[in-house]
């Protein structure tokens, strides 16, 4: 309605005037606030629309901020996901120097010339796969980036195959 009233060119206190109801009641309608049958035919024939159509012109009015509020819900899902995505990365980072560390101060002076070459070999091994295991959870590298990326690459080479075999 407030798109109505502007295009008129007219404040909220001559659609009041002109339609013989009080500014509050004005400003309740263009919020989006429910209003009364009386009301209603009363700015309908304001603005020479049915009551139908003012109703409809209302709801359009609504729609956008609702509309913001999803787009504002969205934004913090997906703050909220990049702020767990770096505290997940931070973790690994962290948990791999530790392991490395572990390696470096404790396990290497046991090497004793050779001696115990084996079981250094395996722990070795094992925080490899730790860390190794780690990375592929938290960077995913086939994850559903990935995944997308490879569609759309096979989709272009069809396409582009389609569009050669078209030619001739």
């Amino acid at each position: 309605m407030k798109t109505l009233r502007l295009n008129k060119r007219w404040s909220q206190e001559q659609l009041a005037h002109l339609s013989g109801l009080n500014v509050r009641t004005i400003q309740r309608v263009e919020k989006g606030k429910s209003v009364g049958l009386e009301t209603l035919k009363s700015l309908a024939a304001v603005f020479e629309i049915s009551t139908d159509e003012l109703i409809h012109a209302i709801e359009n009015e609504k729609q956008p901020s609702q509309k913001e509020d999803v787009d504002l819900v969205k934004a913090q899902s997906l703050r909220n996901d990049a702020h767990e995505k770096v505290k997940s990365i931070k973790y690994f980072y962290a948990s791999s120097a530790f392991l490395i560390a572990i390696f470096l101060f404790f396990m290497l002076p046991n090497y004793n010339g050779g001696e115990n070459l084996g079981p250094l070999l395996v722990v070795f091994i094992s925080f490899s796969v730790l860390i190794a295991g780690h990375a592929y959870h938290v960077f995913q590298p086939f994850g559903e980036k990935w995944e997308q990326e490879k569609v759309s690459k096979i989709l272009s080479q069809q396409s582009n195959n389609n569009s050669s075999t078209s030619e001739h």
